[in-house]
């Protein structure tokens, strides 16, 4: 039996199933799940939700997810992630595209396939621990004091977190 487009929730995926408990994945407005949705968000939710709470949020207007889907305890680690990948260009040491340009080394995926809400645990761990590495060895060199980052913009000084 040929597989229409349509079944096909994710790129290089053969089905619209949970990868966590196998359940049938639904696209749903994200009421209920965000504490506010005044944006009217969509997302591919497991059908098991809350007892399996993997869901991914949808780019505004379409169908296509802007990630995979993740539970809970991945959501957490991508945003983790996602504060230490930010802080490369916040403070200067790479622009956003190099930034972008050195994440999809660090995962080994095309550009186009780099971003955090396409890692696992396992690559969204390297990249924290990689981005430590970069933001130390700055401070390092610059004889910057390991306290809270900061940045200046027009002239005021903001804690980067």
């Amino acid at each position: 039996m040929k597989k229409n487009k349509r079944d096909t929730l994710y790129p290089g995926t053969k089905s619209n199933h949970c990868p966590y408990c196998g359940s049938s994945v639904v696209l749903r407005s994200a009421d209920g799940i965000y504490r506010e949705n005044h944006a009217g968000t969509m997302l591919y939710v497991c059908s098991r939700y809350p007892v399996c709470d993997a869901y991914i949020r949808v780019i505004p207007g379409t169908k296509t997810p802007v990630g995979s889907m993740a539970n809970g305890d991945l959501r957490a680690l991508r945003n983790k992630a996602h504060q230490h990948f930010d802080r490369l260009h916040l403070t200067g040491i790479m622009s956003r595209d190099q930034a972008y340009e050195w994440l999809a080394c660090i995962v080994q995926a095309p550009l186009s396939r780099a971003h955090i809400g396409h890692l696992g645990e396992y690559y969204c761990r390297q990249v924290i621990a990689e981005s430590k590495r970069l933001l130390e060895n700055r401070r390092k060199v610059h004889g910057l004091p390991s306290g809270p980052l900061r940045k200046v913009i027009g002239g005021e000084n903001y804690a980067v977190k």
